[in-house]
């Protein structure tokens, strides 16, 4: 019993996605079901109408189908509601989706009993639309309770409706012919191909969720090498200043002992290499910085003038022309002002070291459609190479012969953290373009 029970636990816990969940339904319900109905339902309710109309109660036969065709009149009214809220599917939450799907299923049920009590009950070929009506349930209905609730209800309506019309004919005194098939393999089929569509659907589900839980495996994995290989590569970039000033005061102490003076020049040297590794770690700080601080509504051609005024100073001779294209009445970008300087400044000091003061640096700002906010920073320089293109964004790649490689990597990731993107068209010899999108109204991104 207690394996039982969690053998139902696991299978309340295997659900498919909502929008996997939305896009069955609209498959089978509205593509498949609607347009039968469509074309069916109104041939049901003239003939429903016409039996009404027409034909005398005398015996529990008629009595029994006066009843039926009573709600077939009824049921073209559900249909018709059903298929208005089928059409109309992606307003409906989920859980009012589930009820329409419920109901929807419930009272097309109801509909085949009633066929099945005018067409020799247990032995009508409506049998057959019950089984579909069971893989349909498997397939629409998000989980296994609801699955197995529906396939007993489908089980116990087609017992009911093969009852009903038995007792309807033996009441009038009238005896049936054996069936052509016993009713108890029917029944047993059914109830086995709810089982079984139900296990196809709790496998396929499972075996989803098992893809998706491997590719998390490897997601974090490559997380932890990634991590490994960043503090290599931290311990390789401190190292070898801190060697070079270890060397430098080593010569620096044998001096002393020998009472030269001469060591301005190794003292140099340590104070360069000091310069370096603080430089090491100032980027690095750049890049694990998180999202703290205050987000602040931001005019981003404002941004992009301010960016302009740091990475070239008013007062000092640069031989780079910068030409402006701002669009006017863009919305405004929510974010820390800290990140998106970062961006802009990183991007416009890459521009203005490449160039080596000669070329042209163009800016450019614009709307997007899906309400998004485009610069673009392009230069006249050399370009980069098809090779390299894809490592700039790989922390510590630099071509550079100062850089610490890591100026691009804090760009993407600033960029990423607001849920925007960044992408760098370039060709030797004609310059390089980075565009970044970042989304307007947007919140910063956590994960």
């Amino acid at each position: 019993m207690q394996k039982i029970r969690e053998l139902l636990d696991k299978a309340k816990a295997l659900v498919p996605e909502s929008e996997e969940m939305r896009q069955r339904i609209r498959v089978v319900e509205r593509h498949i079901l609607l347009p039968i109905k469509v074309v069916a339902l109104p041939i049901v309710l003239w003939k429903a109408l016409a039996q009404i109309w027409s034909a005398e109660v005398l015996t529990h036969w008629d009595a029994t189908m006066h009843m039926i065709y009573l709600f077939f009149v009824f049921y073209f009214m559900i249909s018709l509601a059903w298929g208005i809220l089928i059409w109309g599917m992606a307003g409906l939450k989920r859980w009012q989706l589930l009820i329409v799907l419920f109901a929807g299923i419930l009272a097309d049920t109801l509909f085949l009993a009633g066929v099945m009590v005018g067409s020799h009950g247990f032995d009508s070929p409506v049998f057959w639309l019950f089984c579909f009506w069971i893989i349909r349930t498997s397939v629409c209905l998000p989980t296994f309770m609801m699955q197995l609730s529906v396939a007993s209800i489908i089980c116990l309506l087609y017992v009911s409706a093969g009852l009903l019309e038995s007792w309807a004919v033996s009441a009038d005194g009238f005896t049936r012919e054996a069936f052509a098939e016993p009713v108890v393999l029917r029944i047993f089929f059914l109830v086995m191909l709810s089982v079984c569509s139900m296990g196809v659907h709790l496998t396929l589900v499972r075996q989803k969720q098992v893809r998706e839980e491997a590719q998390e495996f490897w997601l974090r994995q490559e997380q932890i090498r990634a991590n490994g290989r960043l503090a290599a590569e931290i311990a390789h970039q401190l190292k070898n200043p801190l060697g070079i000033i270890n060397n430098v005061a080593y010569i620096i102490q044998k001096k002393v002992e020998r009472g030269k003076t001469d060591i301005d020049g190794q003292i140099q040297i340590i104070r360069e290499e000091i310069n370096r590794s603080d430089q090491i770690i100032t980027d690095l700080m750049g890049y694990a910085k998180l999202a703290e601080g205050t987000l602040e509504r931001l005019a981003i051609n404002a941004e992009l003038d301010r960016a302009l005024d740091q990475v070239f100073p008013k007062g000092t001779q640069f031989g780079i022309d910068i030409s402006k294209e701002y669009a006017q009445g863009l919305p405004q970008l929510m974010m820390q002002r800290s990140h998106l300087a970062e961006i802009l400044v990183n991007l416009l000091s890459n521009a203005r070291d490449i160039l080596e003061d000669r070329g042209q640096i163009a800016l450019r700002s614009r709307f997007s459609s899906d309400y998004a906010v485009i610069v673009e920073i392009a230069d006249s320089g050399p370009g980069i190479s098809a090779e390299f293109l894809s490592q700039i964004w790989v922390p510590y790649f630099t071509t550079k012969r100062k850089g610490t490689g890591l100026g691009l990597s804090i760009v993407k990731h600033n960029v990423e953290m607001y849920g925007g993107t960044i992408e760098v068209y370039s060709e030797p010899g004609r310059g390089t373009c980075f565009t970044i999108q970042l989304p307007a109204r947007s919140f910063l991104k956590m994960s």
